[in-house]
């Protein structure tokens, strides 16, 4: 039976419009100095900072590798990403939403694995894994 956990989930207004958000999204040097510990993404298919459906590649945290595809993207309202980890799969969700002059964002990031322990080791970690992805959108409204 696979179990379904949801590790972080973020609804705000900020005070950015849908393509300032979208130019750091959208950049790998951005994304590289804003997300702490990525150190690096590489394009299994040779292209460069690509944004489509489809597109799979390594994101590097460390020496630690992430086989990644996007499985959704629309140019400055949405992007979904698909990751797999030594404990399941990872599936995050990042949705900009236009309000007048800012936007409205909701990121989620939900665990699907097998296992009911390493479903219960990732639910302790929760606590660390928001005080983390709240830092990386704090980097991102004062970018």
């Amino acid at each position: 039976m696979e179990l379904q956990l949801q590790l972080y989930f973020y609804h705000r207004e900020i005070d950015k419009t849908p393509a300032e958000i979208f130019r750091t999204v959208d950049s790998d040097e951005a994304l590289l100095k804003g997300i702490e510990k990525l150190t690096d993404i590489e394009y299994l298919n040779g292209a460069l900072n690509s944004r489509e459906a489809g597109t799979k590649g390594i994101l590097r945290y460390g020496d630690s590798p992430v086989e990644t595809e996007i499985t959704s993207y629309t140019k400055n309202r949405r992007i979904e990403l698909k990751k797999e980890i030594t404990a399941g799969t990872l599936v995050t969700m990042f949705n900009v939403v236009p309000v007048e002059d800012r936007s409205e964002v909701t990121i989620s990031t939900k665990l699907f694995t097998d296992s009911a322990a390493t479903f219960a080791v990732y639910a302790l970690k929760i606590p660390r894994i928001k005080k983390q992805f709240n830092q990386n959108m704090e980097r991102l409204e004062n970018s």
